[in-house]
């Protein structure tokens, strides 16, 4: 970044309605400290990438236009995690075949995407676990992570880990991280001095059973995040069978040899604790979820919740505004297949597929099925649209877990990232090492797989679980961060050669929740509207940053921008620039 600082402000029709730019991220910081800063952006000119070579808007190298392009950038960065399952004991629990994920955490509120892995745990011989540590990477400006795992406090660890989510739950402008597993939940909460504290029974977050993938959300439209948490499996040492592959070869069991757990939903108090309102809220029993989203489905401005969940119905959870859910799997469309059978569900990811501006569900599945595309057609109602789309092209050789909704070649249209790895150890006529996915969205209600060079990441195998977007340079274009089991993780530099604009917006909530879940936002150029969507949850185990990125082709003009917020309210700003990042604060807000 350069050194000299400029701050410009674009005075707009609505006073409320304001954008302030400025060449240097860090301006944020004093601002967002009491959630009273104006709108911002920042120009981000292309600099040095992480390998050392410099890079030119829409000038990255040695590419063509046509392909979209990722280095690994991992060991330049300086990061170094593994997450480890503790399978070297053979005991084959199904619990070892979770994995774990990642979470983008802003957590020093700096402007730069900070990476969370959790851990894991290892088995011992006499049948116990031990937990792992995670692990905090800070973000330092684009050129490298540092790990701050040991002065900031997110190495304290209780539990055998798997999942983690990051919100600001309690309003106070520093994100705080969620993390999931078997034998309860941590939740750390943010200090504002670059550490944390472990406050999760003392928040009231009690949940003793095995947690998997969690998504906050404000569910009752007071202003407070909820959270919603998804369990797997009835799994114990005194319930692990010994389970026999085709090949008479003793491999984890299918989940069917095990019960289903009820999700939990902890509801805000508002004063920074929680309380159980499962019993009420109207969640249907039993399930093993994997995958959940928390997102305005319908556009009513309430948050619903759709979970993927294994070898049973998935649920949707439709918000009746009452305080309750509605369960709409099966009336909505979206609970099983296109032949009516239930799927080995994980990842889930939201996107308008074909840009008719409404909010489509894709959920990955299991070996020997196909991926699910559902279509939103309207009013929470949905049809599984695979067959017509090219996907079924893919084959179904693939276990498929994280999953990344993003435009990254920049041409207005999401495309889709999956990470595949097997759930067995020796799979008959597969491997557990799979390639990872990159699904190109032609626009015209296709999509294809692309294939890459052999030194591609995407063109080797992984046991990949974990799978997140995030521009973690601020070039502009949507980077990944991927997770294994017993495998390194990875971050991936997009370098994709484009001539597209983009934009990238930081919502902050005043009467809504700070981090604007639950809202979506309308782009409109000259030519066409673009929609998006803050998520809360997504993936599998893991967390997006709730930033919103849309890019668009060359030759169109950014004329309107409007923001939905969760509690109802719409903002309308225009002439707004393009490659910038913009922050807007929610209508109301007091000025700095």
């Amino acid at each position: 970044m350069k050194n000299a600082q400029r701050i410009t402000v674009l005075l707009f029709k609505r006073n409320s309605d304001r954008i302030v730019c400025s060449l240097q991220a860090r301006l944020f910081v004093c601002f967002i400290l009491f959630c009273l800063c104006a709108p911002g952006c920042t120009d981000t000119s292309k600099k040095d990438s992480p390998s050392g070579q410099a890079t030119a808007p829409n000038q990255k190298g040695a590419a063509d236009l046509r392909d979209v392009l990722f280095a690994d950038a991992t060991k330049s960065l300086g990061i170094n995690h593994t997450y480890l399952n503790g399978e070297e004991q053979n005991k084959f629990t199904i619990l070892e075949a979770g994995g774990g994920g990642v979470t983008a955490i802003d957590f020093d509120r700096d402007g730069w995407q900070d990476l969370f892995f959790p851990g894991g745990g290892q088995i011992t011989e006499s049948n116990s676990l031990t937990p792992l540590p995670g692990s905090l990477w800070l973000n330092r400006e684009g050129k490298g992570y540092l790990n701050v795992s040991v002065p900031s406090g997110a190495n304290a660890v209780k539990y055998y880990t798997q999942g983690t989510a990051a919100a600001d739950f309690n309003n106070d402008g520093f994100p705080d991280l969620l993390v999931t597993g078997y034998g309860g939940l941590q939740l750390f909460v943010n200090q504002g001095d670059g550490t944390f504290q472990e406050l999760a029974d003392a928040s009231g977050l009690v949940d003793p059973v095995w947690s998997t993938s969690a998504g906050f959300g404000d569910f009752d439209g007071d202003g407070s995040l909820d959270l919603y948490v998804a369990h797997y499996a009835d799994w114990s040492w005194e319930k692990n069978p010994e389970c026999l592959s085709s090949a008479r070869i003793r491999d984890v069991c299918p989940p069917g040899a095990f019960v289903g757990l009820q999700d939990v939903v902890f509801m805000s108090n508002g004063d920074g604790s929680f309380r159980s309102v499962t019993s009420e809220i109207g969640l249907v029993p039993e399930g093993r979820g994997l995958g959940v989203i928390c997102a305005d489905l319908n556009h009513d401005s309430k948050v619903d919740v759709y979970v993927a969940n294994d070898t049973t119905n998935n649920f949707l959870y439709v918000n009746t505004g009452d305080g309750k859910f509605s369960e709409q799997g099966v009336a909505s469309g979206t609970a099983l297949d296109e032949r009516g059978t239930a799927n080995g569900s994980m990842g889930v990811a939201v996107f308008d597929f074909e840009g008719d501006l409404k909010p489509d569900l894709w959920v990955c599945n299991y070996e020997n099925e196909t991926f699910a595309l559902y279509k939103n057609d309207g009013n929470a109602n949905f049809r599984h649209i695979t067959s017509s789309t090219g996907i079924t092209a893919l084959g179904t050789l693939f276990v498929a877990f994280g999953t990344v909704a993003s435009d990254f070649d920049s041409d207005g249209d999401e495309d889709l990232v999956v990470a595949n790895g097997h759930v067995l150890r020796f799979p008959a006529g597969n491997s557990a090492d799979q390639s990872p996915l990159f699904l190109r969205n032609s626009g015209k209600g296709r999509l294809s797989r692309q294939s890459f060079d052999k030194e591609s990441y995407f063109s080797n195998k992984w046991r990949g679980r974990g799978a997140i977007g995030l521009d973690f340079d601020r070039d502009g274009d949507i980077d990944l961060a991927m997770s294994h089991i017993n495998q390194p993780s990875a971050v991936l530099e997009n370098k994709t050669l484009t001539k597209g604009k983009w934009i990238q917006l930081e919502l902050i909530g005043t009467k809504s929740n700070r981090d604007a879940i639950g809202s979506h936002v309308l782009f409109s150029t000259n030519k066409k509207q673009y929609l998006r969507h803050v998520i809360g949850g997504g993936s599998y185990l893991s967390q997006n940053p709730y930033l919103v990125h849309c890019a668009f082709p060359p030759d169109e003009t950014l004329e309107k921008v409007e923001v939905f917020w969760p509690n109802g309210g719409t903002q309308r700003l225009g002439n707004v620039a393009v490659n910038q990042y913009c922050q807007i604060v929610e209508a109301g807000a007091s000025a700095p």
